[in-house]
């Protein structure tokens, strides 16, 4: 009876996919916020949401988001309560997805690796909260000179706290930019700060301004986005 009922309410929903507690939003605004999304489905009265996390694509959003519950149960009612739902002005699409789609499988390294990667820029900043765990805490500056050391921007950070050494992670990890780091002009950094308002505070100093303009005057401009 039970399952009866669950294929039913399947069929008034979207890509509803059996035994997922993952609903996948998309078209989503790409300034849509985790608590935007919390938010809408408090409104909706969407009642069991274990997570909501953001899909990227090279640190930048994809205007898709992950809402995970509880149950498979409760993933039906709130497909539909979810229907032509409306955040920052557009209206979203909602369906089920597989775990697999939502967690894809990573490559396994051990301590050293993960080391040595992070020191190589190898974080390529996609998938669910860009495959980092620091999410809230971390922040993504583009526009920064290209030869730009990580050392020499935490010097130019050093009025913010940092989240400091923790095993193989470090505090900022110069990215790789299509595979050209060496040869690029600008470079962007990835910074894990000490807390959620620490990271926010960083943004809002520094986004939109520029990295030393009494030497460069407008040469670069900084773009400074927290990954959630």
């Amino acid at each position: 009876m039970a399952s009866a009922a669950l294929r039913a309410a399947a069929r008034s929903t979207d890509l509803f996919i059996p035994q997922s507690h993952h609903i996948q939003l998309r078209s989503l605004p790409r300034s849509a916020l985790p608590t935007d999304i919390r938010r809408l489905c408090a409104k909706q009265r969407i009642e069991n949401v274990d997570s909501v996390a953001l899909d990227y694509d090279r640190f930048l959003p994809t205007g898709k988001a992950y809402v995970t519950l509880t149950q498979p149960d409760f993933v039906p009612s709130a497909l539909r309560s979810l229907k032509g739902t409306i955040v920052g002005g557009a209206m979203i699409e909602a369906g089920s997805v597989r775990e697999d789609q939502v967690h894809r499988p990573t490559r396994t390294r051990g301590a050293r690796g993960r080391a040595q990667a992070a020191e190589r820029g190898i974080m390529d900043g996609n998938g669910v909260g860009a495959g980092v765990t620091s999410t809230g805490r971390s922040v993504v500056l583009s526009g920064l000179p290209g030869k730009l050391t990580p050392d020499a921007l935490k010097e130019f950070l050093k009025s913010f706290k940092l989240a400091g050494h923790d095993n193989d992670k470090r505090e900022i990890v110069k990215l790789e930019i299509d595979g050209h780091e060496k040869f690029a002009f600008t470079s962007r950094h990835f910074v894990r700060l000490a807390s959620v308002s620490e990271a926010h505070r960083l943004v809002r100093s520094l986004h939109m301004t520029f990295f030393h303009p009494e030497i460069h005057d407008t040469k670069y401009p900084i773009h400074a986005r927290v990954v959630y």
